[in-house]
This record gives structure tokens, sequence and C-alpha cells, in this order.
């Protein structure tokens, strides 16, 4: 069936678009849907995962908030794993509901793999872009200049991952200090932006979005794919949500 990737306009509530998430896993494990990648802009939230990952070193599994969060920003849990994490305006949301059947992008009921594939596709792009970048073992994510740029955390049911990839690209760093993202310090954030203006890169602040989305989407699927421009509404109407 392909892939298809859908760009939902504006910028979404986190709830709403876990419960679109939800609908469309329910029918990618069906086989109603093809794979369906889903990328957006949250509105500001901070949201807390089932725990951090076992490191081999001892030490809490869940981060307490530091302190009440501002009434601009919501809280909400997550399934994914992980801790706590920030997710706003000009940090581009990546969420791949892919099947782990093999038959596609999803390895074949192997979540490591698919962790490491899925940070492999934007480690792979900044490559294209002449940028180096890394994964580390037991802290997924992708990491420029001892940055960390994109945060990942899934959730998996019925062998079918949703939640995904967040990428800092234009948004405030300094919302980071309101937590201990996923249990590092605030300061070792950077973002996409800092990184190629850095680097001497041309970045198109006002027009960011469309070209990584397309740009993603070719890594993925290994070829040109339409993103198609879809409201939060149209999505759930055809997730039948």
């Amino acid at each position: 069936m392909g892939m298809q990737f859908w760009s939902l306009q504006g910028f979404v509530g986190y709830e709403e678009v876990a419960d679109l998430q939800r609908a469309l896993v329910e029918k990618r494990a069906a086989g109603a849907i093809p794979d369906t990648v889903l990328f957006l802009e949250h509105e500001p939230v901070v949201t807390r995962g089932r725990g951090l990952q076992w490191t081999g070193v001892a030490r809490e599994r869940s981060i307490p908030l530091a302190a009440p969060l501002p009434p601009s920003i919501a809280f909400a849990e997550s399934e994914r794993g992980g801790d706590l994490t920030y997710h706003g305006p000009g940090q581009l949301v990546m969420y791949p509901i892919i099947k782990l059947d093999g038959s596609g992008f999803g390895t074949d009921h192997d979540i490591a793999a698919f962790l490491r594939k899925l940070e492999d596709v934007f480690i792979d792009w900044l490559k294209g872009l002449g940028l180096q970048s890394e994964s580390r073992e037991n802290a997924t994510g992708v990491w420029a200049d001892g940055k960390k740029i994109a945060s990942i955390g899934i959730a998996i049911r019925k062998w079918v991952v949703w939640h995904g990839l967040a990428i800092n690209v234009v948004n405030d760093l300094k919302s980071f200090h309101l937590i201990s993202p996923c249990g590092f310090s605030p300061e070792v954030m950077g973002s996409l932006s800092e990184l190629m203006e850095g680097r001497g890169l041309a970045f198109d602040r006002s027009s960011w979005r469309p070209w990584i989305e397309g740009e993603l989407a070719r890594v993925m699927a290994g070829t040109e794919r339409p993103v198609e421009s879809v409201t939060l509404a149209e999505a759930m109407r055809r997730a039948g949500g």
C-alpha cells in the first residue's frame, strides 16, 4: 500500500492528536490504511512518558516537575517511552503510524531496530546537507555538536508504532528549562536552525516546514512522496475518530 504523509495545519493540541493516533493505530493494525506519517507542530505542552529507559546505572525512572508550569503551557501524560519533554511551535513533530511486520518501513517485530531506523532517517538527511550527527547508546534521539536536536519516544500497540520524533527547528529552547528533558540538563538541547546557521548554511526561517517535511518523507519512502496538508478535523474524519 506504500506510505502516506499528512501535514496537520496550524498548531494542534497534544490530547487531540493522541486521539487521532489511537484511531489510526487501530486502522493500521486491521490493514485498513497504509503506513501513515503525521507531521505537525503542537501547542505548547510538557508531556511525561512511561519513564526513562534503563542504562545500567541506578537513577529515578520518572523525574518530577521542578515547579508549576506557566498557564500558557499545558501538561499531558503520554503512552510513549521516555520521561518529561516539551513540545511547541517551531518544533517539527513526526508521528509514524507504522506496522512492524517487515513489509514496509517497519522492521520485522524488532522495536530496537525500528528506533535506530527512525533516528537514521534524520541522521541520513542531515548527512546529505553536509552535517554530521549521531545517535547514542542508551539515549534515543539525534545529537550534533554535543547538542540534542531531536528526541524520540514511541509506543507500540498490536505491533503498530505510534508517537515518534520531535525535531527542534526554530522553537524557543528556553521552555526546556522548565523541566529535565528525558533526564538531561536543559542546556544540552539544541536546534536545527542554530546548527545550520552556525555552519554558514542557508536556512529559511519563513518556509522551513514544507521543506523538511518533504525531505523526511522522501528519505522514509525511498522516493519522492507528496505530503498532504490536512486539518485535524479532516484527519479525524478519515481515521474514523
